[in-house]
């Protein structure tokens, strides 16, 4: 189970999903390849410990069968040489150069008389050694005197490994088997194509009296890893483990989450209630996302309930003028030709009020409509810029300015202008003679205050001052929906606007206007 508080980048998921497709076979390769190499320096060892017998065993019996050392060897050149110095395998398939075949040699000169009767000697040793190297060993010309195989009396000292190791280099080579044209670098049969060639001096008292030559074919991977049987299954299931790890991984993180999000998503567009946890994405792009499809059906449902409340809203103040002007022409339709001028003027002025009502519903309606559907504002604005000299406002309340006027506001100067005129109107239509505006900062937030001094809002009514269609000038044409249509503009530019209850020593109303700083 993954932890609650552990979420990651959906890059990130998506990174180490293949990280793991790529390196599982990439590992499973490069295992094989260390495992083919040390097959090889396996093979190496094996050929340096038969090397280093051999010779000893030479020059052992060497030592005993001439008096005259000198005649029947050659000086060492290597000045480095240390026959005391453990011989270590040094190579390796991945940076060793692999050479063509071993050469079967030439028919040369007649061998060094000592070397060939030592080598007759040592003959029947390398025969009963039970090994799959071909072992050769040479006379201080290079000639070979003692094999387990074929190839006695025949000249390698044109070899560059025998060539080597008679001026007194230990050297270990690969060459290609005889047939091979090239080697083969996959993974499996890589090692079946190549010959680890071991060749060393023999020295004794400081000269050189003949060399060692021995080859073998290393075990193949296929025939390593057949002894290996328990341990193959071991990987594979530890393979297998990480497989099953990785796709539990990435269900819990991709699969799942964006199913329940789908499903959420579903719901929501059904217009189903729902509650999205954000907390239970473990990447971060999904939360973000059921984030967003969260904040959508919140917004959704608020904005359901919304259309629902103002279209009976609309029905309501709609009915009551179409009612009165059904009646009126009811009434006119009978009675037209009873009534005296007066009368028929009097209904006639009642019609034409109630049409210039919903005249004036259907005007504050597209602009409450405008103002919810606008985009966010652009633009800047300053509420001395907006005021200018209030002679556009058409009001007989003054208008009085405090505080810093400097503060730039992050709406556009007309939207700032139609706040304030809905402000200003209301204010004179509760018998305001002044407006007073005061501009200043608190905290991180801009705030604007605007205070009247007229009749102002009675406490009952406080909490609905910014409903559509709450009016308590029905009767002398209030629409009810001048402050819904200012709080929509503040809000498409950030800004929010609040009714704050008046100072015991204050008359009329007071409002606050709000903008955060970025």
């Amino acid at each position: 189970m993954l932890l609650p508080w552990v979420r990651f980048r959906l890059r990130t998921v998506l990174i180490v999903l293949s990280l793991f497709v790529l390196v599982l076979p990439v590992a499973g390769i490069q295992v094989l390849r260390l495992y083919e190499s040390a097959l090889v320096r396996q093979t190496e060892s094996a050929l340096v410990a038969h090397t280093d017998f051999i010779a000893a065993a030479f020059r052992h019996r060497f030592r005993a069968a001439t008096a005259d050392l000198e005649l029947h060897s050659r000086p060492l050149a290597n000045a480095d040489y240390d026959a005391g110095q453990r011989r270590r395998a040094v190579l390796d398939l991945a940076n060793a150069d692999v050479g063509a075949p071993f050469p079967d040699g030439r028919q040369g000169p007649v061998g060094d008389d000592v070397a060939v009767r030592v080598g007759l000697d040592v003959a029947p040793i390398l025969t009963d050694v039970q090994t799959r190297a071909d072992i050769r060993v040479t006379d201080h010309q290079g000639v070979v005197v003692a094999t387990n195989g074929e190839g006695r009396g025949t000249d390698l000292s044109t070899v560059g490994e025998v060539a080597g190791a008679l001026a007194g280099f230990e050297l270990s080579r690969l060459r290609r088997l005889p047939g091979a044209e090239r080697t083969s670098f996959t993974a499996f049969v890589r090692g079946a194509a190549i010959r680890v060639i071991v060749t060393g001096p023999i020295v004794l008292d400081g000269r050189v009296v003949g060399t060692v030559v021995a080859m073998q074919t290393p075990s193949t991977i296929v025939g390593a890893l057949e002894t290996k049987r328990f341990l193959l299954l071991q990987a594979a299931g530890l393979l297998f483990a990480v497989v099953v790890g990785t796709a539990i991984f990435a269900t819990r993180t991709l699969a799942r989450p964006i199913r329940r999000l789908v499903r959420s998503a579903e719901r929501v567009a059904a217009g189903d209630a729902v509650e999205i946890d954000v907390e239970r994405y473990r990447t971060k792009e999904l939360a973000q996302l059921a984030a967003s499809v969260a904040a959508m059906a919140t917004s959704l449902q608020q904005r359901t309930r919304y259309v629902r409340d103002l279209a009976r809203s609309i029905s309501h103040e709609f009915k009551t003028p179409l009612a009165a002007m059904s009646g009126t022409l009811e009434v006119l339709g009978d009675h037209l030709d009873d009534m005296t001028p007066e009368e028929r003027r009097h209904f006639i002025d009642n019609l034409a009020g109630d049409v210039a009502r919903l005249e004036s519903l259907t005007q504050r309606l597209l602009e409450l409509a405008r103002a919810d559907m606008r985009d966010q504002a652009k633009g800047e604005s300053t509420v001395a810029a907006a005021v200018g000299d209030a002679t556009h406002f058409g009001s007989c309340v003054e208008v009085r300015l405090r505080g810093d006027l400097s503060l730039v506001l992050p709406i556009d100067e007309a939207s700032m202008q139609a706040v304030l005129k809905i402000l200003l109107d209301n204010a004179r239509e509760h018998g305001a003679e002044t407006l007073t505006i005061d501009v200043g900062t608190h905290g991180d937030a801009t705030e604007v205050c605007i205070t009247d001094d007229g009749h102002g809002i009675a406490p009952g009514d406080a909490a609905r001052v910014f409903e559509p269609f709450f009016t308590t000038r029905r009767e002398q044409g209030g629409t009810g929906l001048g402050l819904p249509i200012a709080k929509a503009l503040l809000g498409n530019a950030g800004g929010t606007i609040d009714y704050l209850p008046p100072n015991p020593s204050q008359i009329g109303a007071r409002f606050r206007i709000r903008f955060r700083r970025q």
